[in-house]
């Protein structure tokens, strides 16, 4: 009798050591789901924070641009996010450069519009202030060209008005290859315009682009696209 009590015993902490390995178990499989689904999610809202503030750091130079050129600062911040996250020294597989990501071919068409000596390759790699001009002129540029509906504009800047005469004669109107794609759910074109939009939206929220941030030395209206 005393031997099956001793026996017992001995299974009660063993059988005890097996639940709670079994909850360590459904635990572990829980933090993996989670990080499964919700960690690339946490990575990039953590990415784009990032990215907005690196883009805020060249609020002076966005709102000197947009200025001179009569573009809309946020509209400028929001391209400046997509293309570069505001990384000065930024370069495409294309060879797209700088904070805009601008051919040397469309910054030294800009720079005449500007009357400016045409920028080199290391300039636009190590001048912001000019990286940032010659953008605000050739958005004011497509603006005046295929405006004033600012998806067309921006599908002109990121494919090229080149590529953007073609999508309008294979599909008859800007306005059918639009719905096309929308209907298709699938253009990395559209969706980049419609990326620059909406941060262009969020910068205009939160102010540091226009200056009317709390706390900001410079307070300024947006000038608007026109």
């Amino acid at each position: 009798m005393s031997a099956r009590r001793k026996s017992g015993a001995r299974s009660g902490p063993s059988a005890e050591r097996k639940w709670l390995f079994l909850l360590l178990l459904v635990a572990l499989a829980f933090f993996l789901f989670e990080g499964v689904v919700y960690g690339p999610r946490v990575v990039r809202q953590v990415w784009s924070q990032v990215g907005v503030r690196r883009v805020e750091e060249h609020a002076e130079i966005v709102r000197t641009a947009a200025q001179e050129s009569h573009v809309d600062p946020c509209l400028l911040a929001g391209i400046m996010y997509v293309e570069s996250r505001g990384r000065v020294d930024a370069v495409s597989s294309a060879d797209a450069l700088g904070l805009f990501q601008l051919k040397v071919a469309a910054a030294g068409d800009s720079a005449k519009r500007l009357k400016i000596p045409p920028p080199a390759r290391g300039d636009l790699l190590s001048d912001p202030l000019l990286n940032a001009r010659l953008a605000a002129s050739h958005v004011a540029w497509l603006y005046r060209l295929e405006g004033p509906d600012l998806e067309r504009v921006l599908v002109a800047y990121n494919a090229g008005r080149g590529k953007l005469k073609q999508i309008i004669s294979d599909a008859g109107s800007f306005d059918a290859w639009r719905a096309q794609r929308d209907r298709d759910g699938k253009s990395e074109t559209l969706q980049y315009a419609r990326d620059v939009l909406r941060f262009a939206e969020r910068f205009r929220e939160r102010g540091v682009i226009t200056g009317t941030a709390a706390g900001s030395l410079v307070a300024t209206t947006p000038s608007g696209t026109r």
